[in-house]
């Protein structure tokens, strides 16, 4: 617990800083793209950087540098309690990777590696929210959310698939680019606002 308070948290905090700092620097910076070679086959993931995504990434920065810099302060009067939840090893591990797959959704420019990203942000969320997973509770609550989660995360791949427009090319590009009728486009609409609201907390 002392090595996750005292130097795991603190090096996450010069992360987020790190990261706000590149970001403000890339704001005016041209769009930025990158294919990487993995995922499915003929299926890569593709990566973009723009003005929006870099302030995005600014406000990640921000945000998770003050979290850390608080997580490290939180968990040091504890030290000696013996806590009966996840170990603060692990509790740090899936903070970080929350915080990663967070980027990499902001980053994302295709549907494939954004899915990607969202499971694992959701993922290593819902075992953040059962951390106290001794107490019915919050199992009970880290269940619903799990639950939720997931059904908006079919919600999202549905839309998706409409706004690929029968195209079958899965980037943003390709779904910004496909003409769709009003009633398909209402379809998508309606469908990502369920998908992302439940993942925001909109229901219940």
């Amino acid at each position: 617990l002392a090595f996750s308070a005292r130097t795991l948290f603190p090096l996450g905090a010069v992360c987020g800083v790190a990261l706000a700092a590149v970001a403000a620097l890339s704001l005016g910076a041209p769009t930025e793209r990158l294919v990487l070679p993995i995922g499915l086959p003929d299926l890569p993931m593709h990566l973009r950087r723009d003005a929006l995504s870099s302030l995005f990434l600014l406000l990640l920065g921000a945000a998770s540098a003050g979290i850390s810099i608080f997580a490290a302060g939180y968990f040091r009067p504890r030290e000696s309690k013996g806590d009966a939840g996840t170990a603060p090893g692990l509790l740090c591990l899936q903070y970080h990777l929350f915080l990663a797959s967070m980027g990499f959704v902001l980053l994302a420019d295709d549907a494939y590696g954004f899915m990607v990203a969202w499971e694992t942000m959701a993922l290593s969320s819902y075992f953040l929210v059962t951390t106290q997973h001794r107490i019915p509770e919050i199992r009970s609550a880290g269940f619903i959310y799990f639950l939720i989660a997931h059904i908006g995360a079919i919600a999202i791949l549905l839309s998706f698939g409409i706004l690929q427009g029968g195209s079958w090319q899965f980037t943003f590009d390709a779904m910004r680019a496909a003409q769709l009728s009003p009633a398909w486009s209402a379809a998508a609409f309606l469908l990502a606002l369920f998908g992302f609201g439940a993942k925001a907390g909109l229901v219940p």
